[in-house]
């Protein structure tokens, strides 16, 4: 191409006084004079001398002494002075040292307003040493260069104010959920322990309407959060074998109760096209259900609810699943559907102050079935009802390879050691309360209480604690940096158990813990449940005994409990299942017998990935197993299923041990519902 033209050439004096003539002359006549006095050029000069005239790119050439020998018009009229001044012109300054090399280079230079690259390269005139000088304007590609640089320093920038934006909400949203979880940590737990203390009639229903509202009050807090996790990305779905028609009836459990009160009827419907298992997140597709069919009785005064389930395969070992769920309400005027899946919009204004809610959930069912790879639609006819739609891919997983695994026995609850010595670290004298009444209620008298991070550490040095329950954030000296001191002065190997009293519900929480050097974590508001449970994995013990050290405890302790018997209602808490039937027994009795039915093939499958050793398909079973045993209230068995989910990376080796304590407790909870008559 003509703009890379940097040929060695030669031409004569004529051609060069060729050159300077044309110039002096007028415009029209130039091209016939030019050729005049190129005649007077060698013929093997003639072509060179022409292509060098009518080249509109500056290009001339010196002699080995750096004297000018010859330059174009393009150049002539662009670098005026150039023969008088030849290197000291601006345009050929610094020529001096490359010509003493006598290579070829190549080299930027700006003359006035324009930028030139110059290509330089050693040829021959007349047997002597030259050198041709090509210079092309990239100016324009220079100031897109820059352009293109500022941009890229713009964007940058944009993306580091945009991390340290994002940071700040991370850090807003963790300290909210601090600042909110801790008082309802307060409201949530005394209240649940006062209610426990037989109070008069007048007053239980008191204390539960606190302790309801407070209630309500978290699953809001959840759903912000819940939000901000999804807007930044930070929520992610599992993929486990489930049955739609359990989680159904799990939702029928929840919502039916809810629904007569109202006097409405709820009706659920499960094709028979629809697989027994698909893989996907269970509790997230509860989650949509149960916020649309909530959204359905909260605007349907009279009427029903209907929940359809069915949907077709692909032929690709995918099912299509959609999902309707359909009121006799209120219904949702034309104007206002399209906004409702946006985030804080519902209907109108006045929704809010008449029904409640903070218009957060159908911008999660959105969110959530978008994140499945699946759509929400609506159809509403004003004061005649809702339909809500969703559509969600799923695999389908095989009902012969879940239902062939194997099933076992149970295991004994592991007791807390009730000698054990416990340190409480918290700001707030609420949650010391709390906390005082809580370890109470678990026989546990031995501890200290400290205020803040320093006082913890003095109190750690006086020795003699076998486990810290440690708030996270406190002023002055925070948990996780009371933590990481604490580790600093650690001795001999002995390492004392530090458990994490966290409000912070982000991603990257337990984390955060961990690489302060805390053992566990337990989220605010703490349920007493959730702290027997981590106490139960750190400080295990039988009863009078003295307590074993924390490697024995992993290995010896379980086995060592397995056989102790416990009363029936450390194994299932029969008071929550009412909670949920208002004490239907007919209810009661659906309930545990869907429960058992599913315990033994969760069982098969937790015996046969245990066989194969496939730890991933055993944890996700455990986590199944978790789920179901909370909601059924056999919180012994969910304890031993948290730890089962909850192993770090690197300690599947435990999965051998906690595998029999599973199967045992499960035989135990089994014999408890049969023995009882529930499952009649």
């Amino acid at each position: 191409m003509i703009e890379n033209f940097a040929i060695p050439f030669a031409v004569t004096g004529a051609a060069f006084l060729a050159a300077e003539f044309v110039l002096n002359l007028r415009r029209s006549r130039a091209l016939k004079e030019a050729q005049k006095f190129v005649r007077l050029a060698k013929r093997e000069t003639l072509e060179t001398a022409q292509i060098s005239l009518g080249n509109p790119y500056p290009l001339i050439q010196i002699s080995g002494k750096g004297d000018v020998i010859f330059f174009n018009p393009a150049a002539f009229s662009q670098f005026p002075g150039l023969k008088e001044q030849g290197l000291q012109h601006p345009v050929l300054a610094g020529l001096g040292d490359i010509i003493k090399k006598s290579e070829a280079a190549s080299r930027e230079v700006k003359f006035g307003d324009i930028i030139y690259n110059q290509t330089i390269a050693p040829t021959k005139v007349n047997d002597q040493t030259a050198f041709t000088i090509y210079c092309y304007d990239i100016t324009e590609r220079k100031a897109y260069e820059k352009n293109l640089h500022e941009s890229r320093i713009i964007a940058e920038q944009a993306q580091k104010e945009a991390e340290k934006a994002n940071q700040a909400r991370g850090d807003f949203l963790a300290n909210m959920s601090h600042e909110l979880r801790t008082p309802m940590n307060g409201i949530i737990g005394l209240s649940d322990i006062l209610s426990e203390s037989g109070l008069k009639k007048d007053h239980q229903e008191l204390i539960e309407a606190v302790n309801s509202s407070a209630r309500n009050l978290l699953i809001l807090l959840n759903d912000i959060l819940d939000f901000s996790k999804i807007e930044a990305g930070e929520l992610t779905l599992e993929s486990i074998p489930f049955e739609p028609r359990k989680v159904v009836r799990q939702i029928e459990s929840l919502q039916k109760p809810v629904a007569a009160r109202k006097g409405l009827d709820m009706v659920s419907k499960v094709d028979e096209t629809v697989p027994k298992y698909l893989m996907g997140d269970p509790s997230r597709l509860q989650q949509i259900l149960n916020n649309l069919i909530g959204n359905a009785m909260k605007f349907t005064a009279e009427g029903s609810v209907t929940l359809s389930i069915g949907g077709k395969a692909d032929g690709k070992g995918n099912f299509i699943t959609q999902i309707s769920v359909t009121d006799t309400g209120i219904g949702i005027p034309a104007n206002a559907q399209d906004k409702l899946f946006k985030k804080f919009q519902q209907a109108d204004s006045s929704t809010s102050r008449k029904y409640g809610g903070t218009g957060l959930g159908l911008a999660i069912c959105k969110n959530l079935a978008e994140l499945m790879g699946g759509t929400i639609s609506l159809k509403s006819t004003e004061g005649r009802g809702t339909t809500f739609t969703v559509t969600v891919p799923a695999k389908i997983a095989e009902a012969g390879v879940v239902e062939q695994e194997e099933r076992a026995a149970a295991k004994a609850q592991i007791k807390i050691n009730q000698k054990a010595k416990i340190l409480v670290v918290d700001d707030h004298p609420i949650n010391l309360l709390f906390m005082r009444k809580t370890l109470g209620k678990l026989g546990l008298a031995n501890f200290d209480e400290a205020a803040s991070g320093k006082q913890a550490i003095d109190l750690y040095k006086k020795g003699g604690y076998d486990l810290i329950l440690m708030d996270c954030q406190m002023p002055d000296m925070d948990g996780y940096e009371a933590s990481r001191h604490i580790r600093g002065l650690e001795t001999n190997g002995h390492r004392i158990a530090i458990i994490a009293v966290t409000a912070n519900a982000m991603k990257g929480a337990a984390e955060k813990c961990t690489a302060a050097g805390m053992d566990d974590y337990v989220s605010k508001p703490v349920e007493k449940e959730k702290l027997q449970a981590v106490l139960q994995r750190w400080i295990p013990g039988s009863g009078g005994q003295e307590a074993e050290t924390q490697s024995e405890a992993k290995k010896d302790a379980p086995v060592a409990e397995a056989a102790k018997a416990e009363s029936e209602s450390v194994i299932f808490d029969r008071d929550h299942l009412k909670e949920y039937t208002d004490g239907d027994k007919e209810t009661e009795n659906m309930l545990v017998n869907m429960f058992l039915e599913n315990l033994e093939l969760d069982l098969n499958r937790l015996q046969n990935s245990f066989s194969k050793e496939n730890f991933h398909e055993w944890e996700a079973v455990a986590h199944k197993l978790h789920g179901a045993s909370v909601h059924m209230g056999a919180y012994a068995l969910a304890d031993i299923c948290d730890r089962a989910q909850s192993l770090p990376a690197g300690e599947e080796g435990q999965m051998k041990d906690l595998h029999p304590l599973i199967l045992m407790e499960s035989h135990r909870l089994h014999g408890v519902l049969e023995g009882s008559g529930k499952a009649a």
